[in-house]
């Protein structure tokens, strides 16, 4: 490489540095020169560049490329991928990196059971474990967050409030939250498996999350605590189209028993013995809802312009892993329907958009013809002020001429004292020049 060559590399990486590098401006960076000069400029390590390009999809240079170059033996540089629905677009130093592609390629090659056949058994629940109960590693957006789940805020549910908003979208009481993982880890494997991309919504704000009812009959008679929702949607890409996913546990109205020091409990679990103690007046029941432990996946479309939210609840604790094949069945033959509502709202927001702007130029049209003519009414007025201060000018000039020329035909005294009076007229009336005035006066186009 050029000196010249690598001073321009260093302009744009020090430019990178301030603005994100977008896949294009990174796909030429790792193909001009050494990743490890670029991952230097830009202040992270090359395996962490490397990183960078996997999961933007940009490829870079095989092992020894640059110094087959030097030789004109080098291999020839293949194109830049087209970016796919979701994709990262660009990058800054310093910004989260995932691994979602790297981990996708290797649960992509791990075989599945089909969706075509039978329903799955439910697999046996290993609580102390947030590993995949099949003993392979978890889905990415999976992995090592239990301990972000279990530092919650305080719910009248049961259901966990993580402090932590950047984590995928499931929702399960402490004691469900191993079921809920495994029964998320399920869903996204086959999905996966099946070359749907599950992966958290992109940054850009354009993807939103549908509202969830923790309840098993969703209703709005009755008020109801607002649920954690995390700070981006979890979708999945049934081709180019966006799904959301939301797993849940449901809660269920549960009998309670106030039983003293502003605590409740479940009327269920206390023994005869117990019921007959916390009697009535001093002890009362009402009723709350709580996490019943039985999961329900909701899907619905992240674009608000298109309202669709299907659910799948579970009839039966358990039964989550043996409704998959058929959750991902028809996932994927929603997928068409939703793509084109999609394309049909896209043409909508368009149209809107389009008149909308019509609209804002008609209006700025509009305020450019009433500021001109303001301008004009102004500078109007401000003329015949001056033609009116040039008569006024004139005729007071006349007024003080003509006193002079009489003061002339005075006695001595008569004079001296009519002349120092003019001059004392002269001094309050001010000057008034209207040829100054007519030098100052703006024309409507001198008037912006």
């Amino acid at each position: 490489m050029t000196e010249e060559a690598r001073e321009t590399t260093g302009s744009e990486v020090a430019s990178a540095q301030v603005a994100p590098l977008s896949r294009e401006q990174l796909y030429e960076l790792i193909w001009r020169e050494p990743m490890l000069r670029v991952a230097e400029r830009l202040g992270v390590s090359s395996s962490y560049m490397a990183r960078v390009c996997t999961e933007l999809r940009v490829p870079r240079p095989p092992r020894g490329y640059w110094a087959q170059l030097e030789f004109g033996k080098a291999p020839a540089k293949p194109a830049l991928p087209e970016a796919r629905a979701g994709d990262i677009a660009e990058w800054s130093p310093g910004d989260f990196i995932g691994t979602n592609e790297r981990a996708a390629k290797k649960i992509a090659r791990i075989p599945s059971p089909t969706v075509e056949g039978a329903s799955m058994p439910a697999p046996k629940i290993r609580r102390q474990s947030h590993q995949a109960t099949t003993g392979k590693p978890l889905h990415p957006l999976l992995i090592g967050i239990k301990p972000f789940f279990e530092k919650t805020r305080d719910s009248e549910t049961g259901i966990l409030r993580p402090f932590k908003r950047l984590l995928v979208d499931v929702l399960s009481s402490r004691e469900r939250l191993d079921v809920a993982i495994d029964a998320a880890d399920k869903l996204f494997r086959t999905l996966t498996s099946r070359g749907h991309r599950v992966t958290m919504a992109p940054t850009s704000g354009q993807m939103g999350r549908a509202d969830v009812d923790l309840r098993e009959i969703p209703g709005k008679d009755r008020y109801q605590q607002s649920a954690w929702a995390p700070e981006r949607p979890t979708v999945v890409y049934v081709g180019n189209v966006p799904i959301g996913l939301t797993l849940f546990e449901m809660t269920e109205i549960v009998e309670m028993l106030y039983v003293g020091n502003s605590q409740y409990v479940p009327v269920r679990n206390l023994t005869s013995e117990q019921r007959r103690r916390y009697s009535a007046p001093r002890y009362w029941t009402t009723t709350k809802d709580l996490a019943s432990g039985r999961l329900c996946l909701q899907a619905y479309c992240p674009s608000w312009r298109v309202n669709w939210v299907k659910r799948w609840p579970e009839e039966r604790s358990g039964q989550f892993s043996s409704m998959v094949p058929d959750i991902v069945r028809e996932l994927e033959s929603v997928g068409p329907e939703l793509s084109a509502k999609l394309e049909a709202a896209r043409i909508l927001a368009e149209e809107e958009d389009r008149r909308w702007k019509d609209e804002q130029q008609r209006r700025r049209e509009a305020e450019e013809r009433a500021r001109q003519e303001k301008f004009r009414q102004d500078s109007r007025r401000d003329l015949l002020a001056a033609i009116a201060g040039w008569d006024e000018a004139r005729r007071i000039d006349a007024y003080f001429t003509a006193a002079a020329l009489a003061a002339e035909h005075l006695g001595a005294d008569d004079r001296h004292s009519l002349l120092r009076r003019i001059a004392l007229a002269r001094e309050l009336i001010g000057e008034n020049d209207p040829v100054e005035t007519l030098l100052h006066w703006k024309a409507p186009s001198e008037r912006n």
